[in-house]
Order: C-alpha cells, then structure tokens, then sequence
C-alpha cells in the first residue's frame, strides 16, 4: 500500500511538471503568434531621407549622412536630430493597427485627398504613406500604390504635425555653477548691476578627529556693495542662470530686419564670466506674441532663441536694493 502511494505522489509530481511545461509552451506559442500576426505598412530599418509638407507649407525634405540629418533647403539648417531620428523610425517602421482586406473606396477613409503624405527612403527601398481621417485614437492610412487600408496609431501623425522651425534645434547657453562663475552683470535701460564673487577658504580642524578640511565660501558684491548672505535675489538668479535653457529656436538665420522687430537691436544684456575667463552674453529683447516668450539671441550668433517668460523675470527683477536686503528672520515674513 505505501508503495502505491508513493508511485501515485510521484505521477503528481510527474504531471504537475508536464503541465506546466504544456502551459508555458502554449503562452510562448500565443505571444510568437501575436508577434508574427503584426502587419507592418512600411519596413526600412535604414531610413536616410524623409520628406513631408509641414503644417506652415513648407517643404520638409531632410536628408541623413554620415549619421547626421540635414534639411535639403539650407544645410545650415539647424536640425534636431533626436526629432528626426524619431520621425524616421516612426515612419520608416509603421505598423498596422487593424487592417482592411475588403476596402471601401477611398474617400471613405479620407485617402482620395489624404491630409498628410510623407515619403521615406533608404538602402533597402522607399515608400509613400497616405495618411486620412482620424478614426477614434488612429488615423487611417495606406502606402502609396496599395489596395491595402490600414488604421495607424496617432504616433506619426503627431510628429508630422510641424512646421520647419518646430523641427530646429535651439542653441545650448553654456553651463555654469556658482563654484565656476566669477562675475554677472545685467544691463537693462539705465540700470547696471556688477556681481563679482570673491572666494573664501578657510582651514577647520575636527577637535575630536583632529582632522583638517578645508572649508570654501563665496563673498558676492554688486556695485562694490557686499551682498548679505541667503540673499534671497541672488539665490534666485544663481539658480535661474544655473539652469538657463533656450525653449525654441525663432530664426535661425535673421536679418536687420527680423532683430530690429524682435527688439534686439536695443537689448536688456546679461553677461557673466566663469573663473576661466570664458564669457557668455545673452541678449533680450521683445515678448513675442503668445507673451511666454522673449525674443533673445546667444553671444555674436545670427540665430534668434525663444526664452521662457519666467526666466526673464529674474532677470528684470533684479535691482541694488533687493541685492543688498538682509533676509527676513523667521516670522518676519508673515507680520
């Protein structure tokens, strides 16, 4: 009797075993059959031109070359290349997301007058995609010169929903940090403010560990004036130039014309020097339209940047007074 036990616990063990193989073969078979069951509209694994009509009209034609894309109308076109490489997978790579083997015609779908077209190109072939109405979260589209409609995710759609500039990479303001920066000044109508930073060391020996460190402090003047420490107007500007970033590029080729416009031919100016002697100037002029941005423009460059309204502000803020202003002590804020 015991040995029959045993022989019946070990078929247990035996087919408890088997079917767990049963079932993780039959889950790996579902997810190969969902993987070879993709219909892809377009394949080019090596897209190395893209071509599209952008939302301003213009003609956005790019082309890619020693691993660097270009715009075919200005190679001094400053292209983003992350957005490009972006768009050229999207589109170079298109899955279906339902196909329709029995079409209806195509104005049915909004493909007799498709509102996006955007043709790929690379070594392994080219292809053209008609994009038309929206349907729910997808769009439907068809390569050119097939019978076969396919609904798409909105995906590419979006990243053909740009004009040239949207597609323009904006220039890097140089990084800086209080322990790097030697001086700052900000010129804006009559007003001058000089930040000059002094750096103070100072030797501090542990009394327990008799260790020795060397402590290291910053000492900032404006106009000569010493500026309180925990300053709460210098923190904010040191923070805000720390993290300075162009939102957009504008222009990146303007003339006399487009600057004088965009106020820049009278600027507010802010200048600051690492402790390398290296200088950035950025100058600002006009809010542009929408009224969150500054026209501004980045040393001697021809471009002209879009910078945050918020940015600005600091800047503009600024006066002697509100550099030279003790902290308020705590409570003092709310009295």
């Amino acid at each position: 009797m015991k040995g029959q036990t045993k022989t019946l616990a070990a078929l247990a063990v035996i087919l408890a075993v088997c079917l767990g193989a049963y079932l993780a073969l039959r889950s790996w078979n579902q997810a190969q059959e969902a993987v070879d069951d993709t219909v892809y509209l377009v394949e080019l694994a090596d897209v190395t031109a893209l071509s599209f009509t952008g939302t301003d009209g213009s003609d956005l034609s790019f082309t890619k070359a020693d691993g660097a894309w270009t715009w075919d109308g200005d190679a001094a076109f400053p292209a983003d290349q992350d957005a490009l490489d972006a768009l050229a997978a999207d589109a170079g790579t298109l899955a279906a997301v339902r196909v329709f083997d029995e079409p209806d015609s195509l104005d049915a779908y909004g493909l007799d007058e498709p509102a996006y077209t955007v043709t790929v190109a690379g070594e392994s072939g080219s292809a053209t995609i008609l994009i038309g109405d929206p349907v729910e979260s997808n769009y439907y589209a068809m390569p050119e010169g097939s019978e076969r409609v396919a609904t798409i995710s909105s995906a590419l759609v979006t990243g053909l929903s740009v004009g040239l500039m949207d597609l323009a990479e904006p220039e890097q303001i140089p990084d800086v940090t209080e322990d790097t920066l030697a001086s700052i000044r900000w010129q804006s109508g009559g007003s001058d403010l000089l930040l000059e930073k002094e750096t103070l060391t100072e030797d501090v020996t542990d009394e327990e560990s008799g260790e020795t460190t060397t402590e290291t402090t910053y000492r900032w003047t404006v106009n000569g004036t010493e500026i309180p420490e925990d300053n709460e107007a210098l923190d904010t500007l040191l923070s805000e130039i720390t993290y300075l970033y162009f939102s957009a590029c504008y222009d990146y080729a303007a003339d006399a014309e487009t600057r004088s416009a965009c106020g820049l031919d009278e600027p507010m100016v802010l200048t600051y020097t690492d402790e390398e002697g290296s200088e950035t100037t950025l100058s600002i002029g006009a809010q542009d339209e929408s009224g969150e941005y500054y026209y501004a423009s980045l040393n001697d460059s021809g471009a002209i940047q879009l910078l945050s309204n918020s940015a600005v502000e600091v800047f503009t803020a600024l006066t002697e007074e509100t550099l030279t202003a003790a902290p308020e002590a705590d409570g003092e804020s709310g009295s």
